[in-house]
């Protein structure tokens, strides 16, 4: 009898190269630190609800279920039960942190950039998914591209969450949900910079991070003196510093360019800063563990749903990890079948429509001699001691590809000016910036662990290091004085949202907004309902018809030009108690509010501006327009003559 055999199936070389890539390998086994996967976690999930919120069915659910499975392997593993000492220290100075900066809308603060938080947050709760804005100009205009609802266009990683639970608990649950996920994020940095620490170092290193600056207080004192700095007494207030309407940062150069301080970039752009920390870290300290290389490719393409600016800083150390690793570790299915759709498709929303800024090399919008006092005055204010101080006192920092691409990214960036404020360099370093930070913390605690500053070769090259650091945190401390002088910035949560959108410059309105979309684009977005407006209240019919919306005032002119806007508006407001007026206008009766109109709205022969009124009940408004010879036009409306 003879037997019978299965013949050998073989799998052919390269198949089984291929395979190996695909399949984890038994270094993966290995998993994250539980912070790290929080982090990833932190960065995926407005990602993930976006696609389920915003897309038809057939594509946001099977993505974000590929999604989910591609992260389940690194983010799956062990969880503390118990929480250590050291971490519940580090959150609570993150929470302090958070309250100080009022980040997250938790205080009121003279941040103006809230305005700007606020109006995509209640945009984003209030309306329909996808949220295609309600256009209040539509009944005034007659272009079918300014009637139709614009498509909210914007990087919402940080937005999205906090609205979601405004949509469903309503709006005073995400007036704490804002402030509670900035918390969040800035613990998860603050947890990752500080988990190599021990002891009081752990406060130390998170003090240090919260302080980095650069010495722009010394730039500002040998270019303006101390004429830029004074004591005032706020109104029924304490003395207070009184430093002008722009940080610091942005003064004493020729040439507007700023590196924020991890101080200034919290409390006025978390939206860029957060994710800049943990990207940054997650990158560093991950940068050989085989889980964190085989999801990279989809976490930087998830990294544009977080800004437009951090993914570019970002850039440099994705290609150090290509470099150290090689290219076999990132071929992996989730990076092979995900990373370039996901990429496809952000690239697509965020380029919808047009937008007006424009990009520019430093020398083509500034002369040379301005060009090599800027590069002076900032570099030398800003980075450039330490990126040359940190080898001499480490040495094995010369031969550290990330510290060379920190290096080499903060040189290259102001050299190309993009944005309306020039926000390439201010949130495309932040990465690189915080990178920094840590290298001169690890440099600091290397030498007094192994107790070597005291010799010769490193205790200048420490001390230099130290006072840099020291001039630069006064920048930390300016920021907060300024911020929390007064509260002119007070936000009304229940306002309506679009209104305070399109009382910004035409130049903000299109950047945040698309009318025209793809049709690839539109194809793959929900279908569902649109918002509707409701018609202001015509109150004043005149030169500019005047609308009535909650407490705010709309003047509206169509046909108009330039020319009628150029006079100054007055409005003055009657209250029905005198007593409700500001104490220096009790005697004239009525309050003063006039205005410029400015570039408010100008576009397509419509003029539109808006004006708040106070909070006290008025009885009557009387406004109008003026010129040095008298008034050109004026009319009032009653709204209580009792």
């Amino acid at each position: 009898m003879t037997s019978s055999r299965i013949p050998d199936l073989r799998i052919p070389p390269a198949m089984t190269k291929l395979a190996a890539w695909i399949r984890p390998t038994a270094d993966d086994a290995r998993e994250l630190p539980l912070t790290h996967r929080l982090a990833i976690v932190y960065l995926m999930l407005p990602v993930v609800i976006w696609l389920i919120g915003w897309f038809e069915w057939w594509v946001g659910i099977p993505a974000a279920i590929l999604l989910t499975a591609a992260f389940w392997h690194v983010v799956s593993g062990t969880w503390r039960r118990k929480l250590p000492v050291a971490a519940a220290a580090v959150i609570a100075m993150a929470a302090c942190w958070v309250m100080l900066t009022a980040a997250g809308g938790v205080f009121d603060t003279q941040n103006g950039d809230w305005l700007h938080q606020r109006t995509t947050h209640l945009d984003l709760a209030r309306h329909p998914w996808p949220t295609f804005l309600p256009n209040p100009l539509a009944e005034f205009t007659t272009s079918d591209e300014d009637s139709s609802p614009p498509l909210l266009r914007y990087y919402l990683g940080y937005y999205i969450t906090p609205a979601l639970v405004g949509k469903w608990l309503g709006l005073g649950a995400m007036n704490w949900a804002v402030p509670l996920w900035t918390w969040i994020g800035v613990a998860l940095i603050l947890l990752m910079f500080t988990r190599e620490r021990r002891g009081w170092g752990i406060a130390l290193a998170a003090v240090f991070f919260i302080l980095f600056s650069g010495m722009d207080i010394l730039r500002v004192l040998l270019t303006e003196g101390w004429d830029w700095i004074e004591l005032d007494i706020k109104r029924g207030g304490l003395p207070g510093l009184s430093v002008g309407a722009y940080s610091i940062e942005w003064r004493g150069l020729d040439i507007k360019t700023q590196y924020s301080s991890n101080m200034t970039a919290l409390m006025w752009v978390p939206q860029h800063f957060i994710p800049a920390g943990l990207y940054a870290l997650l990158m560093l300290q991950l940068r050989r563990h085989p889980r964190f290389l085989a999801v990279s490719g989809v976490l930087l393409a998830a990294s544009l749903f977080w800004s437009a600016f951090v993914p570019i800083g970002l850039l440099p150390f994705a290609a150090v990890l290509l470099w150290e690793n090689g290219i076999r570790p990132f071929l992996r299915w989730p990076n092979l079948l995900l990373a370039a759709p996901l990429t496809a498709v952000l690239a697509l929303y965020l380029t919808s429509g047009e937008t007006d800024f424009q990009g520019r090399w430093i020398w083509e919008a500034n002369d040379w001699p301005s060009v090599i006092r800027w590069a002076m005055s900032f570099y030398l204010s800003e980075f450039l001691l330490l990126v040359i101080l940190l080898p001499i006192v480490r040495p094995e920092l010369r031969r550290e590809p990330f510290f060379i691409a920190c290096a080499a990214t903060l040189v290259l960036l102001p050299l190309y000016m993009f944005g309306l404020f020039n926000d390439l360099p201010a949130r495309a370093s932040l990465p690189s910036l915080i990178l920094l930070c840590w290298y001169c913390a690890e440099t600091i605690a290397e030498r007094f662990r192994t107790k070597t500053y005291l010799r010769r070769r490193y205790f200048l090259g420490i001390a230099c290091v130290a006072a840099i650091l020291a001039i630069g945190s006064v920048t930390a401390f300016i920021e907060l004085a300024r911020a929390q002088k007064d509260d002119r910035w007070r936000l009304r949560h229940e306002k309506t949202s679009y209104t305070a959108l399109v009382d910004l410059n035409q130049g903000w309105l299109k950047a945040k907004t698309a009318y025209d979309i793809p049709a690839a684009l539109r194809l793959l977005l929900d279908d569902g309902p649109r918002p509707s407006y409701e018609r202001w209240d015509l109150i004043i019919q005149s030169e500019f018809d005047i609308y009535l919306d909650e407490n705010r005032l709309m003047y509206i002119k169509k046909p108009c030009e330039r020319a009628d806007t150029q006079p100054r508006f007055f409005l003055h407001v009657i209250p029905v108690d005198r007593e409700d007026l500001p104490g220096d206008r009790k005697q004239h009766g009525f309050d003063n509010l006039d205005f410029n109109f400015g570039n408010r709205f100008l576009a397509g022969g419509l003029c539109f501006a808006s004006k708040g009124l106070p909070d006290y009940e008025i009885a009557k408004i009387v406004t109008g327009q003026f010129t040095s010879d008298g008034r050109i036009w004026s009319d009032e409306a009653i709204f209580n003559d009792e």
